[in-house]
């Protein structure tokens, strides 16, 4: 995700002419790695360096850039590379994320997804060992 997101910023600061494009989105790429505010780190600077450089335009099209291409990553992309292997629908692990990290705060961004997936464990293993049972 992150190194998606560091592309993906990197694409864009290309576009809109900022400086050493391919150092930034390497460094949003290290910062995407940080849940709620991640390559906003990045982004909000070039963008406001674009504003006041007077390069309004460009400044509203890297802040639609990051809002697009580099958020959504996040939103959609996550929940599906998430869910890859685990056999849970992308909106549940989307909703894990989203409850662990306001139940735990950023630690939550890792354990919410965690959390779900040892509850459907523990059913899986609860139901296996009911039908073990009920065969005897």
């Amino acid at each position: 995700m992150a190194l998606i997101q560091g592309i993906l910023t990197a694409v864009g600061f290309t576009f809109f002419g900022i400086p050493n494009a391919t150092l930034w989105g390497s460094v949003a790429a290290i910062t995407a790695l940080i849940p709620g505010i991640g390559t906003a780190l990045v982004l909000l600077p070039a963008i406001l360096y674009l504003y006041f450089s007077g390069e309004t335009l460009f400044a509203v099209g890297l802040l639609l850039w990051g809002m697009t291409a580099v958020g959504l990553v996040d939103n959609f992309l996550g929940p599906k590379l998430a869910s890859y292997g685990m056999r849970l629908h992308p909106f549940l692990i989307l909703l894990s994320v989203l409850g662990g990290v306001g139940f735990f705060g950023p630690l939550g961004f890792l354990l919410g997804p965690l959390v779900l997936s040892l509850l459907f464990a523990l059913i899986e293993i609860y139901f296996a060992i009911k039908k073990e049972h009920e065969g005897r």
